[in-house]
């Protein structure tokens, strides 16, 4: 990373956590000399700091335009693909820069987060040991070393590295909330929540470390903690393997009987368990403000599905109103859709699934109309058979996905 008499100074800004300001003393300077790659690759530094990945990987681009040989830039462009959900895109950033510059520790780490992001847990390790090899005392690159030996099973080396980690640096928010992920992935929360609260206390913003919090607050729950046991333990298997795991589940469940009620628990808590436990956290005083806005919305939405959808399922049977009992299956069964559409990163796959979601509503309820109508089933039919028959392709369109 090339350093001038200027980029010390904004160093210490965003050591600071004072980006906006940072990024006000680099658009005059740029007001001065609008070709200066350095300062294009640190304004866009400073823009990802305040989560403007947008302008930040543009910055990253012009900056790559300017100076083709600026690694640095490559970096800024692939922690705003990463941030932005694209990971293909964001490899092939890292790998450049690590063409350019294959001693630099962080872009090693960066590059280990892609795949373990992508489950390589295998291959985050090597880039982490890789990252180690040119800098021993990397903070980031012990705490990406202690998650991945945690998901192959090594745990005992995982929990060393990460107390290294913190001997080096005691004071490092995120090596705290690697050490929480690691703890809560071996089945012990109230561990999780201490790493947690720490890394909180040191970095308030921290998303990273809230989204471990709400986890381990959940984990308390001891249905939520089974069926993380069985999460974590599942993405050790490769995505083959792991769908031919639910497939032969599903068929195991039709040929066993007494299997069917732990296959359906399995499938509810597969979909639904973190708009539900969500929803429970927000009844504990501590846990509703560690929800971010987002799920707190989320939350909202799937009790007016789930409590709207069974009052009118209840009250159509109890009242015998075959439309109202109607209305209440097809509430119901947009829950998959609405929730799916929450796990889907990419905001184009988001929308398509809202929209999706949307069309079945409309079907849905065509189908109660003509029902309250009382129209003859001819009619009533076809619209059912559309609703009912997306809401299967699409909840095995994404399961298998």
């Amino acid at each position: 990373m090339p350093v001038t008499h200027w980029t010390e100074r904004i160093l210490l800004l965003l050591r600071q956590d004072r980006a906006a300001q940072a990024e006000q003393e680099l658009r005059r300077m740029l007001h001065d000399d609008p070709t200066d790659a350095l300062a294009h690759g640190w304004l866009g530094m400073t823009l990802l700091e305040q989560n403007k990945q947008e302008e930040g990987q543009q910055e990253a681009e012009l900056a790559i335009h300017l100076a083709p040989e600026y690694d640095f830039a490559y970096y800024l462009l692939s922690l705003a693909h990463l941030r932005q959900h694209r990971p293909q895109e964001a490899q092939q950033a890292i790998e450049q820069a690590l063409a350019l510059d294959p001693a630099d520790p962080n872009y090693h780490h960066t590059l280990g987060i892609i795949r373990f992001r992508r489950g390589q847990w295998e291959a985050a390790l090597r880039a982490a040991e890789t990252g180690l090899r040119y800098d021993p005392t990397h903070v980031d690159c012990l705490g990406l070393r202690g998650r991945a030996l945690a998901r192959l099973g090594r745990r005992t080396d995982a929990a060393d590295t990460l107390q290294e980690a913190l001997r080096h640096d005691p004071d490092a928010a995120g090596t705290h909330a690697d050490a929480g992920w690691v703890a809560l992935e071996a089945g012990r929360p109230k561990q999780a929540l201490g790493h947690f609260r720490e890394a909180l206390r040191l970095n308030p913003t921290s998303d990273y470390a809230r989204e471990g919090l709400v986890e381990a607050l959940k984990a308390r729950y001891w249905l939520y903690r089974g069926f993380l046991k069985f999460v974590y333990w599942s993405t050790t298997l490769s995505d083959g393997t792991r769908r031919a795991l639910f497939i032969g589940l599903w068929v195991l469940a039709r040929f066993v009987p007494l299997l069917l009620p732990l296959y359906l628990l399995l499938v509810f808590m597969s979909w639904f368990a973190d708009p539900l436990f969500n929803s429970l956290l927000r009844l504990n005083s501590y846990g509703r403000h560690a929800l971010s806005s987002d799920q707190i919305r989320q939350s909202n939405q799937f009790l007016a599905l789930l409590l709207g959808g069974a009052a009118a399922t209840v009250g159509g049977v109890v009242g015998t109103l075959p439309a109202v009992e109607l209305l209440g299956f097809v509430t119901l069964g947009l829950l998959f859709p609405v929730v799916g559409s929450w796990r889907l990163l990419i905001p184009k796959r988001q929308r398509q699934s809202m929209w999706f979601a949307g069309g079945l509503a409309v079907v849905g309820l065509i189908g109660v109309g003509l029902v309250a109508l009382g129209l003859p089933q001819s009619y009533v039919t076809p619209a059912l058979a559309l609703y009912f028959g997306g809401l299967v392709v699409y909840v095995w369109t994404y399961a298998l996905r």
